[in-house]
Order: structure tokens, then sequence, then C-alpha cells
């Protein structure tokens, strides 16, 4: 919802339900009937329990079959999986498991959706319906960080998922399935202190505001990938200490003087960036969903800091984080979960650039694990050790 008071994403804020007239007891009902259902958002909202998912990339020649790797994300506990197209045998590999899937369009697809509905209902038709309902298909990415790529593709961005939004409504999977896309923290122009968090500004009218309105009208989520390890590497360890990037706990941290917001760990001070870039084109209420999350085990002699040993606690810490009881949340958002997306399930070995790139897997393509996880789910712990 767009408007400044927050106070749900059905409801604006300034609305005549606050106010009637006598004899206007029929309005007088409904409000208060919608003002229950406010509440009710609310408060689920704020009790819910985040859920931990896992990326599975597919760049790499050596990856076991999909029907293995269904196995073990069922076998570790992952209740959601987030893959990069919408790949057959993947997406059958999932079917009747349970596990939400999050797919993809490729971003060089994305202008031929946006001009036309018939392409964008096509596509529902060939890359959605045929594993629908067997496969619990949640989400679709158009895309992936398209605003931190190619400025060509940033006008059809936000066509196209309408245009993949009126398929969904067409075939009647509107209210079943969601739309969104991932961003790199790149979109925005600044991140601190995160009061001050604004995004960049060729694309914060044009392209993001109109995409804020799609994501509030349809009830969908604003997804961005969140790496501490980038900032911290990029900082070179100067502002940013090790424990603050890692989520360890007793950090000292900073506080926000423009809010008096206290931040303990890097992942809460972006994501509360974010959500201040949002506030400042008056949406404040749209979720958030965490798409990538992790930290290299292993990386060229300048990449400080990725090590088996980092990566191990980072993403421990991350799981506890995302899982705890009642809901951290962050400190803009205290008491609030987010459904976080660890990346990745694999080391992916053809992903081009510095060694880091083919390091992000919890396991080996053999399936043989890369250091110890404990991955706590449905109050039980799956111990992951190398």
């Amino acid at each position: 919802m767009g408007g400044g008071l927050g106070l749900g994403r059905g409801i604006r804020a300034g609305s005549s339900c606050f106010g009637f007239s006598s004899g206007a007891s029929s309005a007088m009902t409904t409000c208060i009937a919608m003002l229950l259902l406010l509440l009710c958002q609310l408060l689920c909202l704020r009790c819910a329990e985040g859920t931990v998912g896992i990326n599975y990339g597919q760049v790499a020649d050596n990856l076991p079959q999909p029907q293995h790797v269904s196995s073990l994300v069922q076998q570790l506990g992952f209740k959601m999986v987030k893959i990069y197209d919408t790949n057959e045998t993947i997406l059958n590999a999932f079917a009747n498991t349970g596990t939400s899937v999050v797919v993809c369009v490729p971003n060089d697809e994305i202008i031929s959706l946006a001009v036309s509905e018939v392409a964008a209902r096509t596509w529902v038709h060939t890359n959605i319906n045929p594993f629908f309902p067997a496969t619990k298909i949640t989400n679709i990415m158009v895309g992936n960080e398209i605003l931190g790529g190619d400025p060509s593709i940033w006008p059809a961005l936000v066509p196209a998922m309408w245009q993949l939004y009126s398929g969904l409504r067409y075939y009647n999977l509107d209210d079943n399935i969601k739309i969104s896309t991932p961003h790199p923290m790149g979109v925005l122009a600044t991140s601190y202190p995160p009061s001050a968090g604004t995004f960049q500004p060729s694309i914060a009218t044009s392209v993001m505001a109109p995409l804020l309105n799609f994501l509030d009208s349809t009830q969908s989520h604003f997804m961005v990938n969140v790496y501490p390890y980038f900032a911290y590497l990029a900082d070179g360890g100067t502002h940013i200490s090790l424990n603050f990037a890692l989520i360890e706990p007793n950090t000292t941290g900073f506080t926000d003087a423009n809010t008096g917001l206290h931040y303990s760990c890097l992942l809460d001070a972006m994501l509360d960036a974010t959500i201040y870039a949002m506030k400042s084109l008056n949406y404040s209420d749209i979720p958030l969903v965490i798409t990538e999350s992790g930290w290299p085990s292993m990386g060229d002699p300048t990449e400080i800091g990725a090590s088996a040993t980092n990566a191990a606690i980072y993403n421990n810490n991350l799981i506890k984080h995302v899982n705890s009881q009642p809901p951290l949340g962050t400190p803009l958002r205290p008491g609030v979960a987010f459904d976080t997306y660890i990346f990745a399930l694999f080391n992916e070995d053809l992903k081009p650039g510095p060694l880091s790139e083919r390091h992000w897997g919890l396991f080996y393509p053999n399936m043989s694990q890369v250091y110890t996880v404990n991955v706590e789910l449905d109050s039980q712990i799956t111990t992951v050790s190398k």
C-alpha cells in the first residue's frame, strides 16, 4: 500500500471508514469488518515464522540428477527451493513433495512478454500449467537482478510482470502464484545509515515506483539478494568488522542517529535500508523476501573472509536469525519474519568470475558436505557436517 501510516496492505490511510453518519449502520458494519481483517493481517505478519529455503543453481556440468537433489532437499527439511528457469525435469522431481518452488523467466524473454498478452499467456500455459498443482509452484521471478544489468530491459520489466499476472488470472492461478523480481543491493543509491536508504535516481520513479505499485496491487513481495560478504569485501574490513558481517552475537554494531535504532548485524542494516528506500516512494508495508544470501567457502587471495569456517558461521547464524521464535525481525520491523533462501545448494563449477563464484554451495556436486550446517527446521535440527 502506498501511504504513510503503514496500516495494512488492503486499506489506505485516510479511508472514510473512520467516520460514519446516522443511518449508515451497514457502512459501519463493513468498516468494522475491514478493521478486524486488518488487525488479523497485522497479527499474522508479526507472528509468522520465517522459513529457510535453498537456491538450486545449475551453472555446472557435474551436478546430481534432479530426483536425487529433490530427495536431498527433503532430507534436509527445506520447505522451499528456488531455481533459475522452468526446467521440466526439476519441476517433475519436486512433484508431490510439498516443497514450494520458485521459478524464473529468463532475462532475454522479458521484452517479448512485455508487449504481448498472448506470449505471456502462452508462457504460463507452457511453463506452469503442466506442473501445477502437483509441483507446488508459489512464485514466478521475472528475470534475475534485471535492474543490476542491461538497461535496455528495464522499461519492459513491469509491463512483463503485469502481462504474466494477466496470464495467471486467465488460468485462475493468481491466488496461488505470485509474481515478483529479485534485486541486487546495488539498486540502492544510499544505504548508510539505513534511514537514508533510497533507490538509484535512474530507476526510482521510472521503474521502481511502478514496480512497487504492482507488488502492492497484487499482494506480492519485494525480493532482494542480500550479501553482507560483498559489503565486507568492498570495505576491506576498514569500517565493517567480520563479526558484524557474520551475524555474530554480542557485536557492538552502530546506532542510526536519525532514528535511534541500533544495528547489531549488517544483514539487518541492509534490509532496513531497503525498507526505507521503499518508504521514500510511499510504500511502507510491502513484505520482503531474501531471495539470496550466503557466504563463499573459498576465494582468491584478495577475497578476504572467503573461507569454509566463515561460511559455516554465517549460514548457521542466518538460519538461527530467520528461525528465531518469536521472530527477531529487524530494528525497523521488529517481530516480522523474512522468508530466506540460502545461496546455494551446490558449488557450481562453470560460473565465471573470481574463485569465490564457484564456492557458495553447502554441498559439493557429489553430495558430500562442504562444511557443517545446522538446519533448524520444524523444531528439528538436521546436522550437515563435513
